[in-house]
């Protein structure tokens, strides 16, 4: 699957909030985008929830990603407890997530935690060949001569042999490590020399935060099939006994070789930005809008009146997984919340 859960609302929604914000160079939010995709009841289970695992990134129905949370996630699985450290609980513990061929919810038991400083700062290279001043033998420090604590910190970021080209980022110390340095919390030299340069180093400022260690464990819930059974039995409906109009609008839906307007690359049915929904359009967003979207206990419910959702439809012997997206005042005249 091609998009995170929720991401095919998210994208088209983030279009019409910059359009209205007059941001130049944004595409223009269509009128209204469906995407149907068929799935089995393990695939309706993954666009459902958080998928950890088997190409999985810790985002909601997402392709495989470099995320260390899917990895850590399929350990906690597989390996029982898990202890780890973090600022935050890195995995979600309010809802049930997908790990591989299961649904299972994680718990985090805080068990430690310490204190780190951190400090923002500056390094930029001097360009000595292109007539830059070195400041004198006192301001300056050779990477060697640096404190262990603070030639830990360059390790950690991978420039021990080369100065870096010009970055802000942030070192993190000990309460007790920063007594050692001679960077932080203010720098005893301007200027560090790497082996195949100098560099001026600035702090910029600094703060605290908390690292907590978690021990982390999990609990089956049950298996992604029978979790997607569930979803296609509490929220399916059929479409079925369409006028050829609507039928249409939905084979669209499906095929993924369907262009989409304004640079958008998902597949689907769109109506551009400009262009006024057809009747046939507008019958069959009433339809949905009849209709319960995916919407579990954890998660907060839309608005009644808004057709925009994921629902489970079936459709000429097929179930799929309809992310529908409509702008509301080109259906109907959108009340005011509140009112």
């Amino acid at each position: 699957m091609s998009l995170d859960r929720r991401s095919f609302l998210a994208t088209t929604a983030t279009l019409a909030a910059t359009a209205a914000g007059g941001c130049t160079g944004c595409a223009a939010s269509p009128t209204a985008s469906l995407r149907l995709t068929a799935e089995d009841d393990a695939g309706l289970a993954r666009e459902a929830l958080t998928v950890f695992g088997d190409g999985g990134d810790g985002g909601d129905g997402g392709e495989a990603d470099p995320n260390p949370r899917g990895g850590l996630a399929v350990r906690v699985v597989e390996a029982g407890p898990v202890t780890t450290e973090d600022t935050d609980v890195p995995l979600p513990t309010g809802r049930p997530v997908v790990v591989n061929d299961g649904v299972y919810r994680f718990a985090a038991e805080p068990v430690d935690s310490r204190e780190l400083r951190s400090f923002s700062v500056t390094i930029n290279p001097l360009r000595v060949d292109e007539g830059a001043e070195t400041p004198g033998p006192g301001d300056r420090i050779r990477f060697e001569e640096l404190p262990a604590v603070d030639r830990r910190k360059f390790r950690e970021l991978g420039f021990v042999d080369e100065r870096p080209f010009g970055i802000g980022t942030s070192l993190s110390y000990r309460p007790e490590a920063v007594e050692e340095s001679v960077l932080v919390p203010e720098p005893e030299y301007s200027v560090i020399v790497w082996p195949d340069g100098p560099a001026r180093f600035e702090v910029d400022g600094g703060g605290s935060y908390t690292v907590y260690t978690y021990e982390l464990t999990a609990d089956r819930v049950t298996s992604a099939t029978a979790f997607g059974a569930d979803v296609r039995e509490r929220f399916g409906f059929s479409l079925a006994v369409l006028p050829r109009e609507e039928r249409e609008i939905l084979d669209a839906a499906i095929d993924p070789e369907t262009p989409a307007p304004d640079g958008d690359d998902y597949s689907g049915y769109h109506v551009a930005s400009d262009q006024e929904p057809s009747d046939a359009l507008r019958s069959l967003v009433n339809r949905f809008r009849e209709r319960e979207p995916v919407v579990f206990e954890w998660e907060r419910r839309p608005e009644p009146w808004r057709a925009s959702g994921e629902y489970v439809v079936r459709y000429d012997g097929a179930v799929y997984w309809a992310s529908l997206w409509v702008e509301e005042s080109a259906f109907t005249e959108t009340p005011t919340p509140g009112a």
